[in-house]
């Protein structure tokens, strides 16, 4: 039991849920007093040690139900697996092996005195070299459930069975009892084979499960954001949470390794002097990171609305890792949506900024035009501390791009990062004055896929603040 549940905190991890060794050790002990006997009790003591945040949830209820379905299949239930007990027939073999002193296989034992939770244990010692990470396909199930009976004695077994068998028949016993004796084993030994090709079966289900969470992230990561079906773009609101997370993750270990602080070398040494020259006391220097302001300017036209919308999930998601955070959006008038975001839920804050907020989205984009409002009205609220990071694709629609206006406004700030979700190859060429504002711009980058959104935002969570001017 304590397998199989170590087995399913692995599954949680890789779903990037994370689950800390002290949290494992409660789900065990909290589930070793609760038991088995009431499934929704067992769930509810397992999301109780090991869940922190409700988004986690439906994870994991998706993997409890893969590992978890029948619990009857567990404990107790593993002793029906291997098929009706008769007690009379064990009492009287019991006798007779006490009485006789046979040395007998292990295997042998553990067939003979019914036990489920050590069988498939033996089971699953037994897979642990025989490849199952290359499982795959329903067509494979054979070959491993061999490969897995492969590495049992059989002969053995089966001899020590002719041998209890026989000693049987010495003892006198009639051809009826001897036929329900041997019928008894036969039916436990054909039984745990069976038990080898559900475990194999199990597994192929679990690692399909794996497989498939991780190969629909990486598609949808890597497909074009324009291209997203609706269906793809509720599925990528998951896919950017982990992205968040994991960028969140890697912060907060960084933060807590910079607060131990770093060697000083300089200080160590002056320090010991008054040992001979001996670092007695050790001097570390810590240094302390202010967070940057964000500013985020997303057109919302029709063209890049999806990429508009991940960006805003993904900056709003790592808030935290801010220390204020404002957007905008424009299609040609601009407008504040920051509000949004302090009255709603991240996820019903976008849909008021792309649906709601107090823009034209069915006029033609105008970047010049935005810019020009957006120096005019809040140039006086930006200062060094503040990164400026658009989205849009500037297609200006062959309005005025007045580049001066983005020029004045990196005089400002920190810095100007903008991600362009078309592709590079369009940039300069029909109604695109891409190459008009990438002079104000810090950096430029091709944002065509959540894969590379997610790489610009992590590089300026981690790095960016941290530049000098």
């Amino acid at each position: 039991m304590d397998e199989r549940i170590l087995e399913f905190i692995g599954d949680l991890r890789r779903a990037e849920i994370r689950v800390s060794p002290s949290e494992a050790l409660d789900a065990l002990a909290a589930s070793a007093e609760v038991g088995l006997a009431d499934r929704e009790a067992f769930k509810s003591t397992l999301a109780a040690t090991l869940i922190k945040e409700f988004r986690d949830q439906p994870t994991f209820d998706r993997l409890f139900d893969l590992y978890f379905l029948d619990l009857e299949a567990l404990g107790e239930g593993l002793k029906k697996a291997l098929g009706p007990e008769d007690p009379r027939v064990q009492d009287l073999l019991d006798r007779m092996l006490a009485a006789e002193g046979m040395e007998l296989d292990d295997l042998t034992e553990l067939l003979m005195r019914g036990g489920g939770s050590e069988l498939e244990m033996a089971i699953r010692a037994s897979g642990q070299n025989a490849g199952l990470e290359r499982l795959m396909y329903f067509l494979q199930v054979g070959f491993f459930s061999r490969r897995i009976s492969d590495r049992f004695d059989w002969s053995t077994i089966e001899a020590d069975l002719e041998k209890i068998m026989e000693m049987l028949e010495a003892r006198g016993l009639d051809p009826g009892q001897l036929a329900r004796i041997r019928n008894y084993l036969e039916l436990r030994l054909e039984a745990f084979k069976r038990m080898i090709r559900q475990h194999v079966e199990r597994e192929l289900e679990r690692r399909a499960y794996r497989q498939g969470e991780k190969l629909t992230r990486e598609v949808l990561s890597d497909k074009p954001l324009f291209a997203l079906t609706p269906d793809e773009i509720a599925q990528m609101k998951s896919v950017v949470a982990r992205l968040a997370r994991k960028i969140k993750d890697a912060l907060a270990l960084r933060q807590r390794q910079e607060q131990r602080g770093r060697l000083d070398t300089r200080r160590t040494m002056r320090k010991s002097l008054q040992y001979d020259g001996v670092p007695m006391e050790v001097v570390l220097r810590r240094r302390h990171r202010e967070k940057p302001k964000l500013v985020t300017i997303c057109d919302v036209s029709d063209s890049v609305r999806n990429a508009s919308r991940f960006m805003l999930q993904l900056v709003w998601s790592l808030q935290e890792c801010f220390s204020r955070v404002r957007s905008y959006a424009f299609v040609s008038e601009i407008a504040e949506v920051t509000q949004a975001f302090s009255i709603y839920p991240v996820e019903r804050a976008i849909e008021w900024a792309l649906k709601a907020a107090p823009v034209d989205y069915h006029c033609r984009s105008d970047f010049g035009y935005a810019f020009n409002r957006f120096a005019k009205t809040e140039l006086d609220s930006l200062d060094r501390k503040t990164t400026i990071l658009i989205l849009g694709d500037a297609r200006n629609n062959y309005n005025d791009p007045q580049a001066w206006a983005l020029r004045h406004i990196r005089e400002r700030v920190k810095g100007i990062i903008w991600l362009n979700p078309e592709g590079q190859w369009g940039w300069g060429i029909g109604d695109s004055v891409m190459p008009l504002y990438a002079p104000a711009c810090d950096f430029v980058r091709e944002c065509r896929t959540i894969g590379q959104l997610g790489e610009v935002v992590d590089n300026l969570v981690h790095h960016w603040w941290r530049r000098g001017r």
